[in-house]
């Protein structure tokens, strides 16, 4: 599939105080106990690192290893790819689906702003995600934001893990996590995961060509050097793994590129499930082939519908109920949307999106890995986002569940 120190800025670093709301075959190399902090900048375009002012990312870049770009999984969407970075298992086979789709046995919908999507174990349990992983094998994790961090899965939950919280800044998040460093040796994680959702706001909100992304980014960058600042300060900054990531990257969009549904279909007949640059209907009554043969005798050239069983293969996104009977696909910079409400949603619609196919460009996702395990100086060919999981359990020396990855990036990334 694949051919294939750092200067910190100088950042206040305030007295937060933050508490702890819950506490409770590897690669052919030799594990150390070094812990290992798993980041994801939400919407960190793979092109983002140069495009933007970024100096602690690059010179982690320059000093460990990167990707050219990373494939996010389809969707190109926050939820199903954060939990394929941590379960190594394509959307359909661990079963987030989408950020919003239906469960037909449940009879029930899943929203990833809904709490008891979050906070239900019975949405989660398709795939074993690596802190569980680790819980498994005796290894402690802390979970400071992650998609799914919050539940009991196969029984167990991270040994610390906090509720998330959006309006949280991005330094109190970091402050949180090295409070988790700061306990006993032996209440202290090995695992952890940090979260950074203010690139993906900007670049929604603004595009991803604006300044205030810009700025976004420069933001993050700093949170990250306060970290690497906090590390240092603990004795740590050589023994601390990073592997920093993003869910998928971002492309302009806007409110003169949409289709909407009541132009293609009865929306009295179906169930809308999803909307955006893919969306997903369920027949009330009828064939599901028929809506098909209906719609595609009046879309436009830039929408793709399909049966789910006909999605291209490449896409892996067929074998899961979850997915809509009907699946429909936008060109980049397109999105399928509703005519519900659209005269006041129109003004303030989005000026950057994601979900596309992930073969686009502009969907391109971030990696890069530093630290005492990672190789030096190293630029990766892009590779799937299937494949982190088992890095994360190569780097731990933790046996991976079973999943839709391999170990040619952790091949590529361990130092021998």
């Amino acid at each position: 599939m694949m051919k294939r120190r750092c200067p910190v800025l100088l950042v206040l670093l305030g007295a937060v105080g933050l508490l702890v709301t819950s506490c409770t075959t590897p690669a052919s190399r030799t594990a150390s106990t070094d812990a290992l902090i798993l980041i994801s900048i939400d919407g960190f375009r793979w092109d983002y690192l140069d495009k933007y002012a970024a100096p602690v990312l690059k010179q982690l870049a320059a000093d460990g290893v990167r990707a050219r770009r990373m494939n996010p999984s389809f969707p190109s969407k926050t939820f199903p790819n954060h939990y394929t970075l941590v379960t190594g298992l394509r959307p359909e086979h661990h079963g987030i689906v989408s950020n919003n789709f239906f469960d037909p046995a449940f009879r029930e919908s899943f929203a990833l702003n809904k709490k008891e999507s979050n906070t239900e174990a019975r949405w989660w349990t398709g795939g074993e995600p690596v802190w569980i992983t680790a819980e498994k094998q005796g290894v402690r994790s802390a979970c400071f934001f992650w998609p799914g961090s919050e539940v009991e899965n196969h029984g167990l939950r991270p040994s610390c893990y906090k509720p998330f919280n959006g309006k949280l800044p991005s330094p109190d998040r970091v402050d949180g996590l090295l409070a988790w460093l700061d306990l006993p040796m032996a209440e202290r994680p090995r695992l952890f995961t940090l979260y950074f959702d203010i690139v993906d706001h900007a670049g929604h909100t603004f595009g991803p060509d604006a300044p205030e992304t810009a700025r976004a980014v420069k933001q993050v960058d700093e949170a990250i050097g306060h970290l690497l600042a906090g590390l240092a300060a603990r004795g740590l900054g050589g023994k601390t793994n990073l592997v920093i990531v993003a869910d998928h990257g971002m492309s302009a969009c806007g409110p003169d590129k949409v289709v909407f549904l009541e132009d293609l279909m009865d929306v009295n007949s179906v169930q809308v499930e999803s909307t955006g640059p893919n969306g997903g209907v369920r027949p009330k009554t009828g064939s599901a082939a028929d809506l098909v043969a209906a719609i595609r005798a009046k879309k436009p050239a830039h929408v793709q519908v399909y049966l789910r069983e006909e999605v291209p293969a490449r896409l892996h996104y067929r074998d899961n109920p979850r997915i809509p009977p009907v699946v429909l696909i936008a060109d980049e910079h397109w999105n399928i949307e509703s005519k519900a409400g659209w005269p006041k949603r129109a003004p303030t619609y989005l000026l950057g999106s994601h979900g596309w196919d992930p073969a686009t460009p502009d969907m391109g996702a971030l990696f890069l890995a530093s630290g005492p395990a990672f190789r030096h100086g190293v630029v990766l060919d892009a590779f799937d986002n299937t494949e982190v999981y088992n890095l994360l359990c190569a780097t731990l020396g933790l046996t991976p569940a079973p999943n839709d990855g391999d170990e040619s990036l952790a091949h590529a990334v361990l130092r021998r």
